[in-house]
């Protein structure tokens, strides 16, 4: 009998037989956050941490990429048929998690749930639209009320739900079972403890190299840097900033910094107490040293801030500066504001949301007791926090924003606008100016790009001379991963599990 030489290249071959046959070992990624996602319907909070999850499982019909371009998502293509009407054409073939056919009807409802639901804080994404009509299977028409230039990067945070399985479903039920046409499906969550994703195998995009997610959210800075120097982690969101030269030169492990579109700010009850004088808002800005503060609590990972945005998003005013520290000048304020010596407050803050955002309060405290204000520091979990303040229970807080689309109107109308219905969601001070209300809505309704930017431009001089709000610093997005790991991070801090993946 003839023996059988297996040469090199039948080898070579029968392997990669039994590679296709059995399919290649998929790949887990395990990621340490900060802290876990709070709902699992993102359309009922806009904070990042759960959106950041919530990218992964929900799709939009488009979506901003690393650089903050416009690119197709859901929808294949789109045209403007007039002035007031979008035309959108919708990706054919997609399912959602639980096998749903993905159609127009789902986007004309997600869109309509936006604008309707009594708790959606998406509301002024979709405010401009005037109607959403099905046209057909895959196509779907949006009129808005005017000319509106920034819709597109409006949508961009609205996701698609599945029309029958919403309705089929409570809102408690929705926000602990999302069913999106994202690349990963929810598997299991153990809230605070563990969330695991999985990829959806009947996703319609390529399969992307990490099969399943692990994210651990881990609030305490020591035990989340520990979690990847021991290697129990792949992926370490918001390295401490004190922590940031040791990791650097630890074996295995590399250090991502990059700059960040995060303002963390001070808010202030605009409409009663003492911050409603606006002396006594310009005397507690005076009053304080940020260049200490990025120094000191930062660790130099922080760029001072003088308005709501920093100078690459669309609307930044170069004319408007961070103020002086003065501490004299503030006390002069107080004086003239008839407060010679200073007057009490409770200042709210969150101390696991935001890079050492305790240190930060406790700072702010110390530098406000120096000009006679006596501060009460009222410092909880993020949970505890948001509950707090988003019911409007307080006078004074910290708070952090990230401008997501990348121009200035996303700002003003979370944070500016005087609060209604489709504005100011997050405006908790209340602040209320009709003449900047004016300036920003009329710069969404003007398609001339040099005339919209100037009067955003001029919407933010007045708020600030107002001292509408207390910008203190941009953060510095900062990360470590094992050496592996091939992953560029957003500027929106939305984690992209599907663009992450280990070097071989």
């Amino acid at each position: 009998m003839q023996k059988l030489r297996f040469t090199g290249l039948v080898v070579l071959t029968l392997t990669l037989l039994f590679l296709l046959s059995f399919g290649v070992a998929a790949e887990t990624m395990t990621i340490a956050t900060a802290s876990d996602a709070l709902t699992l319907d993102p359309l009922m909070l806009s904070e990042t941490p759960t959106l950041a999850v919530n990218f992964n499982i929900f799709e939009g019909l488009i979506y901003l990429d690393n650089k903050m371009d416009i690119q197709p998502g859901l929808a294949t293509s789109w045209e403007n048929e007039d002035d007031l009407t979008w035309v959108f054409h919708l990706r054919q073939g997609v399912t959602f998690h639980n096998g749903d056919d993905f159609t127009a009807e789902d986007v004309k409802f997600s869109l309509e749930r936006a604008q309707n639901h009594p708790k959606s804080q998406f509301k002024s994404s979709v405010a401009e639209i005037d109607s959403i009509t099905v046209r057909d299977e895959h196509t779907v028409a949006v009129k808005t009320k005017y000319p509106y230039p920034l819709l597109l990067r409006k949508i961009c945070s609205i996701y698609i739900y599945s029309k029958d399985y919403v309705e089929a479903n409570s809102d408690q039920h929705l926000q602990n079972n999302p069913i999106g046409t994202g690349p990963y499906q929810l598997s299991s969550w153990s809230k605070d403890e563990k969330m695991v994703l999985s990829y959806y195998e009947d996703y319609w995009g390529e399969r992307p190299e990490v099969d399943k997610a692990i994210l651990k959210p881990i609030s305490n800075p020591a035990t989340r840097v520990a979690s990847l120097l021991s290697g129990e982690v792949d992926v370490l969101m918001d390295l401490p900033v004190q922590d940031v030269e040791r990791v650097s030169q630890a074996d295995g492990v590399k250090v991502i910094q990059r700059p960040g579109l995060r303002l963390i700010f001070l808010g202030m009850n605009t409409q009663e107490g003492p911050f409603a004088d606006v002396k006594v808002r310009k005397a507690v800005y005076h009053a304080i040293n940020e260049d200490a503060i990025i120094e000191h609590v930062m660790n130099g990972h922080a760029y001072p801030a003088g308005q709501f945005y920093p100078d690459d998003v669309f609307g930044f005013n170069p004319d408007v500066k961070r103020v002086a520290y003065d501490p004299e000048k503030a006390k002069e304020l107080l004086a003239e504001a008839g407060y010679p010596d200073g007057f009490s407050i409770k200042f709210d803050s969150s101390n696991d949301r935001y890079i050492n955002d305790g240190q930060i309060a406790q700072a702010i405290a110390i530098q406000l007791a120096r000009v006679g204000i006596d501060v009460e520091l009222n410092v909880q979990t993020k949970s505890a926090h948001f509950d707090k303040i988003l019911s409007r229970n307080t006078n004074f807080y910290l708070l952090g924003w990230t401008n997501s689309n990348g121009d200035g109107s996303g700002s003003f109308e979370g944070l500016l606008h005087t609060p209604d219905d489709q504005y100011g969601r997050f405006n908790l001070g209340n602040y209320s100016n009709p003449e900047v209300d004016a300036l920003v809505e009329k710069a969404a309704k003007t398609l001339d790009e040099k005339k919209r930017s100037e009067l955003l431009q001029q919407a933010v001089k007045i708020a600030m001379d107002e001292v509408a709000q207390i910008p203190l610093h941009y953060q510095q997005q900062l990360y470590a991963v094992k050496e592996n790991v091939e992953w560029v991070p957003r500027p929106d801090k939305y984690l992209r599990i599907y663009s992450m993946g280990f070097s071989e």
